[in-house]
Parts: C-alpha cells; sequence; structure tokens
C-alpha cells in the first residue's frame, strides 16, 4: 500500500477519482519504495526493452538542423550580430515560439522520441493507437502518446507502469502561451517537473490540475544568457517530466529509477544556448546585444 501510494494516483483536494491496487501488490513491506528499492520479483539490472521505440507509434526524428549558426570566422561582433539576429527569428511578434523534442523514458530506459513542430505545444496521453499526428480540436495541441510497456521484461515494473498509464486520462499539457512555457495536468495521474535530470534539491513540483503552471518564462532565459555573457552557468533548454511518482524525489532518488520520465527539450532555447556556449561568453559582451537582450526582457 505505501509502495502504490508513491505512484501519486490517488483523491485529493482537487477531486480526483480513486484507485485499487491489485490484490497481488498488497503485500508490500513498507521499505519498499517504488523508484527507490526493487520490488519482490523486480529485477535489479537495467530493463531491456524488446522492440520498444518501433512499436510506439512515436517515430524517431532527425535532429533539429540549427540554422542560422554560425561558423568560426565570425569576430565577436558579428557573432553578436549573429545570435540576436537568431534571438529574433524565436520571436513572432510579441510571444516566444519553439518546437519540441520529447523523449520518453521507462526506468531509464529510453522508449520513444518525437518531434513536435506545433509552437501552440502538446498533450502527452497514452493511446497507444494512435498512429498518425493529431491535434486537440479544442486547444490546438498535438497529440503525444505514450507507448505501451509490453517490451519490459520484469512484470512487477510493467504492471506498476501500465496503471500510471491508464489512470492517465486527459494527460498532460505542455504550452506556450505568448513568453510562457504553461503545463497542466488533465487526467487522475499526478505529474512533477523539475529543470534538471539530476535534481537533488529533495523538494517536488507538483503541476497542477486547476490552472496552468508557469513552467518557464522567456525573460528567464534571455536572462540567462546575459548572465552567461557575465561569467555565469549557461540557462536551463530542457524540462523533465515524471509522471505518477514525486520529482524531485523527497529522499533523493534518481531520475532513471522513476518508472515513467519524459524529456522535453524548447529547440529554440537549445539553438540559442548552443550559440551561446560555442562562442563563449566574450563573443556575447557586444554593447548593442546586451541593450537588445534587456529591452526585449522589458517586453515579455
Amino acid at each position: 500500500q505505501e509502495c502504490l501510494k508513491e505512484l501519486n494516483i490517488s483523491p485529493g483536494i482537487e477531486g480526483t477519482a480513486g484507485f485499487k491496487p491489485p490484490s497481488e501488490q498488497q503485500q508490500l513491506q513498507d521499505q519498499f519504495v517504488i523508484g527507490g528499492h526493487p520490488l519482490p520479483g523486480q529485477q535489479q539490472d537495467p530493463v531491456i526493452f524488446v522492440g520498444a521505440v518501433c512499436e510506439t507509434g512515436l517515430p524517431e526524428q532527425p535532429p533539429c538542423v540549427m540554422v542560422g549558426a554560425v561558423g568560426g570566422d565570425y569576430d565577436d561582433g558579428q557573432y553578436a550580430a549573429q545570435f540576436l539576429s537568431t534571438v529574433n527569428k524565436t520571436r513572432d511578434g510579441d510571444s516566444f515560439k519553439t518546437q519540441f523534442r520529447i523523449t520518453v523514458f521507462y526506468r531509464g530506459v529510453e522508449v520513444a522520441k518525437q518531434q513536435v513542430d506545433n509552437e501552440a505545444g502538446f498533450r502527452l496521453v497514452y493511446r497507444p493507437d494512435l498512429v498518425s499526428p493529431a491535434v486537440d480540436p479544442e486547444t490546438g495541441l498535438s497529440l503525444v502518446s505514450l507507448p505501451r510497456p509490453e517490451g519490459i521484461l520484469d512484470q512487477t515494473q510493467a504492471r506498476l507502469t501500465q496503471r500510471i498509464l491508464d489512470m492517465l486520462g486527459d494527460g498532460l499539457d505542455v504550452r506556450v502561451s505568448a513568453n510562457v512555457v504553461h503545463g497542466q495536468r488533465r487526467g487522475e495521474t499526478k505529474a512533477f517537473w523539475s529543470f534538471c535530470r539530476s535534481d537533488n534539491s529533495r523538494q517536488p513540483r507538483e503541476i497542477s490540475k486547476r490552472h496552468p503552471d508557469q513552467l518557464y518564462l522567456f525573460r528567464d532565459f534571455i536572462q540567462g544568457i546575459i548572465d552567461f555573457s557575465n561569467g555565469e552557468g549557461s540557462p536551463p533548454c530542457t524540462l523533465f517530466f515524471c509522471l505518477g511518482e514525486k520529482w524531485p524525489d523527497p529522499e533523493n532518488r534518481s531520475w532513471d529509477k522513476k518508472l515513467i520520465t519524459v524529456e522535453v527539450v524548447l529547440i529554440s532555447m537549445e539553438l540559442l544556448k548552443t550559440m551561446a556556449v560555442e562562442g563563449g561568453a566574450s563573443s556575447l559582451k557586444s554593447v548593442e546585444l546586451q541593450m537588445s537582450l534587456e529591452e526585449m526582457m522589458e517586453l515579455c
């Protein structure tokens, strides 16, 4: 029972439906926690997936071509000008635009990858029979289905993964509105997120079902680029989601031990971050670039 509570498929203040575990799981002892220690009968070694990717209906996409990336012959002034030009290409009026590269993992093993070109965003669902691109008519979001756990050799893991998938319902929305990436849970399975695969903060960040949560502001990314030019670390361009289990984990269990995790790369931000890192902080010192970025932040 304690084990299944960690799946976070339960009624709560948000009015979700209850969930009864299968009888074979009722004898799990308190010391077993999903994602932290092997369950009775569960393999400890990495699980092998048999043909998982090709059976998902999510064809692997070629890497995004980084249009506008600069060559090695640019001086810092030209590099800064090219960087600003690329920043402007990620804008549509006053709005930020991006594509998404989505990778799905079942207990640390990649089982599906897909690129979503819909700049409005996407909805994660469990509809394994979905074989062609589809858009939700109400929201305009692309539908991205998680794969069946058929290739998992560890049957305990497979059953628990299937439980989370079956309760996913209307899924999880990830959308861009103006200059903000929002997330909102639609189904019964709770969803959590962070900016880091190795987040050890031990403070879970749950995504609300009542209203869209702000996940990432474009102005925060631009501020991160400015900070990078001043010698600090580069800003994140990836969101890490965990379905049915708390993340970051309160007991510091690793990302790879979670049953269902999803990595979402914001491709426009990835392009800008790559350009910044390859050019180095000094290439972004242009006064014109700094002023333009600061003006852009004020508009966001």
